[in-house]
């Protein structure tokens, strides 16, 4: 729901502060906020659903381009992931995997696919939060610095939120995935 409320909230500001402060009306304001929002999400939704089809051995935990580096742990560590990561929305329902929670810490094949969701994962939101500003190519350009560009912005960081959680949790995982592993030796 906080998720939900950020996007709403955004929104209404765009289309207030543009109502108030621009040569726009209210309803104007409103509706090209409304139908900037649904290209973002309808540009996200078809990116996710492209790079999903990719091939899963691509995404799988030998590839440590997916690793997050010393630098950007302690990137995540300054921005303090641990304590707000639980309120940014999960949306594992799309593919069938939660990841809001590692619910077989003790299982190397489940770890596996956690790591491989978490890859596809933060892949998704990475390309989503830059492509999101697509949509200034298409808008007319004397509502794109009001309307469009700060409609990417939102997207931009709503999409980079999530990227960071899966990022910061990947490491974890893969010292989970080695003490799993060994166990079952």
């Amino acid at each position: 729901m906080l998720y939900i409320t950020i996007v709403l909230t955004c929104m209404l500001l765009i289309a207030s502060i543009n109502a108030h402060t621009g040569n726009f009306s209210i309803s104007y304001s409103i509706l090209a906020t409304i139908l900037l929002t649904l290209f973002v999400i309808i540009i996200d939704g078809v990116l996710a659903f492209i790079i999903r089809r990719l091939p899963s051995k691509w995404f799988d935990d030998s590839h440590k381009h997916f690793d997050a580096s010393k630098k950007e742990r302690k990137f995540y560590d300054f921005l303090q992931i641990k304590f707000w990561k639980d309120y940014v929305m999960e949306l594992g329902g799309f593919t069938d995997f939660h990841k809001d929670k590692v619910s077989d810490p003790n299982d190397p094949k489940y770890l596996k696919r956690f790591i491989l969701e978490c890859n596809y994962g933060s892949m998704i939101h990475i390309v989503t939060a830059f492509t999101g500003y697509l949509i200034i190519f298409i808008t007319p350009l004397n509502i794109w610095y009001n309307f469009a560009f700060p409609v990417a912005f939102v997207n931009m960081v709503l999409n980079l939120m999530p990227a960071f959680i899966l990022r910061y949790n990947v490491p974890r995982l893969k010292s989970l995935l080695k003490i799993a592993t060994r166990k079952k030796k």
